[in-house]
Parts: structure tokens; sequence; C-alpha cells
């Protein structure tokens, strides 16, 4: 069983330095006088402190809007980056399907045209899954950002 007269040393001078730490805190925010102020006196601050938990945990509020001006009156236009299908470049959706037909009624004369043909509609199948997982997403994304 171990006692205080047991410990090592080390654990004496630590607790002898918090010790002067804290008389040194006392002394700095005068904790002594602190007793002389009566109770009915009110400080002022109109200055927000973050509390110490949010500065530990590095959660800092914020109360700015998100803007200072109106948006724009005309249009907006889209970004070349952002799309909302894959393969836009074939046109609209029922280009695109005109195409897929147009391709779908083509004759072929040898097994490597009709691989080739296979190929490419089944290309355009995916591209239609890829269209619908999109589209999919954009509306999830639109019910987070609603709600």
């Amino acid at each position: 069983m171990t006692t205080i007269d047991r410990l090592d040393i080390s654990i004496h001078d630590l607790y002898a330095k918090r010790q002067v730490m804290v008389e040194q805190i006392n002394q700095q925010f005068r904790l002594q006088e602190a007793q002389t102020i009566p109770a009915q006196t009110q400080i002022l601050n109109l200055n927000p402190e973050l509390t110490q938990l949010d500065i530990l945990l590095g959660n800092i509020p914020s109360n700015n809007p998100w803007a200072f001006f109106l948006p724009p009156k005309a249009k907006l236009r889209r970004s070349p980056f952002v799309a909302f299908r894959v393969a836009s470049s074939l046109g609209s959706l029922e280009e695109q399907a005109n195409l897929f037909y147009s391709i779908q009624s083509l004759k072929t004369s040898t097994p490597a045209e009709e691989a080739e043909k296979q190929a490419i509609l089944e290309c355009f199948k995916q591209l239609d899954e890829l269209n619908e997982w999109m589209g999919f997403i954009f509306g999830r994304k639109g019910q987070f950002l609603q709600g």
C-alpha cells in the first residue's frame, strides 16, 4: 500500500509548482479582494466572449449574414464544370434517345460490327443509368439543403 511518505519526490515538486501557479492566479485576478466588492455591483461587458469549451473544441459561432448583396435579376448561367447529366455533349435526352434507336436499327454484316454495335448500345444504357443516379443524388442534395 502506498502512502504519502512513500511517493516519489517529483510528485511533491509538481504539487509545489501547482501551488505557486494558484497563488499567481489569485494575485493576478485579485481574488482576495473579490470579497470586498458589493453584490449589487454589475459590470456590463458588451464584447461577446467565447466559453472555454468553445475555445478548446475550436467551435467558433458566427452570426454573420451569408451575403451583403441582392441576387442578380438576370438568369444565372450554369457553370460548365457542373453538369446535371453524364455526356451532355450527346445532345438533349430526346436526341440521345433518337441516337440510341438509330444505332439499334442499323444493320450489321459482320460479327465484329455486331459486337461494336452492342458495346455502343450498352454504353448508352449505362449513360441512362448514370443519369438516373445523378438525378437521385441531386434530388437528395436539394432535400438536404431545404431541411
